[in-house]
C-alpha cells in the first residue's frame, strides 16, 4: 500500500503497482481489457485508448492539497471528479463528509482496480459510484444528475478535449456549485496551458473561469475555479 502525504501531514491510502497486478491476475483484467493494460505498459498516456490513469500526477497532489484547505465545504456534498485515476481528491472529499462521489475515467480497467479499491482503502460514509466513459459521454450518461463539486487535475493538456470537458462541466454542475481543475499552466510539447483552457471556457458564455491558487514550481501550476455565469 502506497501512502499520498499531504502538506498539512494527512494521508491518503492508494495501491502500489503490486496489488493493481495482483487484482487483475486475479480477476482475469489482462484479457478483458488486453488494449488498454497493452497501452499502460508502454507509454504514461496513449491519447484516447489510456489516460495515465494509474500513475499519480503531480498536480493531483495539488487539488488534494487545495481541497484539505477547504475542508469544511463538503459535508454533505455532491461530487464528480473528472479523469479520476487514483481517485485521491474525490476519496479526500468522501473523508471531510461528502454524501455521493462519482468517479469518473477513461479506462474501465483503472475505475475496477485502482478507482474502487482506493476509496475502500480510506475510511468514509460517502455512496460511491466510479464508471469508465470518455468526456464527451458525460452529459448523456449522467443526465439530470448534478453535482455541488467537479473535480479534475492533468486534464488539459489537449486543446482536442476542451469542448468535451466544457460540456461535461456545464452538464453535471449545480447552479451554485464550483469546478476545481488543477494543471499545469503551460504543457510544453503538447499544447495545451490554463490561459488557453480558460479563454475556452469563458468564450462560450455559459461557465467563467479563473485563476484561484497559484503554486509556485519550476513548472508553474494552477488550480482554475470554474462556475455558472
Amino acid at each position: 500500500m502506497n501512502v499520498l502525504k499531504l502538506t498539512n501531514g494527512r494521508e491518503i491510502s492508494y495501491l502500489n503497482e503490486v496489488e493493481i497486478r495482483m487484482g487483475i491476475d486475479e480477476l482475469n483484467g489482462e484479457e478483458r481489457y488486453k488494449k488498454e493494460l497493452e497501452n499502460m505498459e508502454t507509454s504514461d498516456i496513449t491519447v484516447h485508448k489510456y489516460e495515465g490513469g494509474f500513475k499519480i500526477w503531480e498536480c493531483t497532489v495539488d487539488l488534494c492539497d487545495y481541497i484539505e484547505e477547504n475542508q469544511t465545504l463538503f459535508a454533505g456534498k455532491s461530487v464528480l471528479e473528472l479523469g479520476c485515476g487514483a481517485a485521491l481528491p474525490s476519496i479526500l472529499t468522501a473523508v471531510h463528509g461528502a454524501k455521493e462521489v462519482f468517479a469518473q475515467d477513461f479506462n474501465a480497467s483503472v475505475i475496477e482496480f485502482f478507482t474502487l479499491p482506493n476509496f475502500e482503502e480510506n475510511p468514509h460514509s460517502a455512496v460511491v459510484q466510479g464508471e469508465a466513459m470518455g468526456w464527451e459521454e458525460v452529459p448523456n450518461r449522467l443526465s439530470g444528475r448534478k453535482f455541488d463539486f467537479i473535480l479534475s487535475s492533468e486534464t488539459i493538456y489537449n486543446e482536442d478535449d476542451y469542448q468535451a470537458l466544457h460540456d461535461a462541466v456545464a452538464a453535471t454542475i449545480k447552479d451554485d456549485g464550483v469546478a476545481w481543475f488543477a494543471a499545469k499552466f503551460f504543457y510544453f510539447g503538447v499544447g495545451g496551458s490554463v490561459p488557453a483552457f480558460c479563454e475556452f471556457i469563458n468564450q462560450r458564455g455559459i461557465l467563467q473561469a479563473s485563476e484561484a491558487k497559484v503554486i509556485a514550481a519550476s513548472v508553474p501550476r494552477r488550480i482554475v475555479e470554474i462556475r455558472k455565469k
